[in-house]
């Protein structure tokens, strides 16, 4: 219950304060929420990934978003749809692939356009070790920031100077104990 209300007070404090800041752009990486089991290539979300979608809405309900970015994926849509609705804004969508030059363009337009903002970005586990060392976050610190399971948040901040830092939250951290 501790452990709940520390990442509570992290994620409401410390996404608020540098998100004040103009020249810090703070970017909150999403996994994909839990996925129902299913044959399909593109499958939705469990019930409990559903939860963890609400889950997230909740968490961010104090913080000031000005863009929510996901793929085109059927599991980061609805991961932060909840969250899109709550705001009355809609989703941008972004495609990325194992293309530097892609990876590259795509996050240096969404810097671009959200500078000293707060963004929300939801993809696929595999895709955002890559977003994040683009970043400048050291690919040691984001192995041991990140792990491949569904449910987690990791906040990304870019100073004015390109320099990042990251802190490794969990979409859980509402859930009743």
């Amino acid at each position: 219950m501790l452990k709940t209300a520390i990442i509570a007070t992290l994620l409401a404090s410390g996404v608020q304060a540098f998100a004040t800041e103009p020249d810090v752009t703070t970017i909150i990486f999403v996994n994909a929420a839990e996925v129902e089991t299913s044959p399909s290539a593109d499958p939705g979300l469990s019930v409990a990934g559903l939860e963890q979608a609400n889950q997230l809405t909740t968490s961010l309900a104090d913080v000031d978003i000005a863009t929510i970015y996901t793929t085109y994926a059927n599991r980061a849509v609805q991961t932060v749809t909840p969250l899109s609705k709550a705001r009355q804004r809609g989703l941008d969508y972004f495609r990325i692939n194992d293309d530097p030059e892609l990876m590259n363009s795509v996050m240096k337009d969404m810097l671009k356009r959200n500078k000293g903002k707060t963004i929300v970005i939801c993809s696929d586990p595999e895709n955002i070790p890559a977003m994040v060392r683009h970043l400048g976050v050291r690919g040691k610190d984001v192995k041991t920031l990140y792990d491949k399971g569904c449910g987690q948040v990791l906040v990304v901040k870019v100073s004015g100077n390109n320099t990042a830092v990251a802190q490794k939250l969990n979409m859980n951290i509402q859930k009743k104990v």
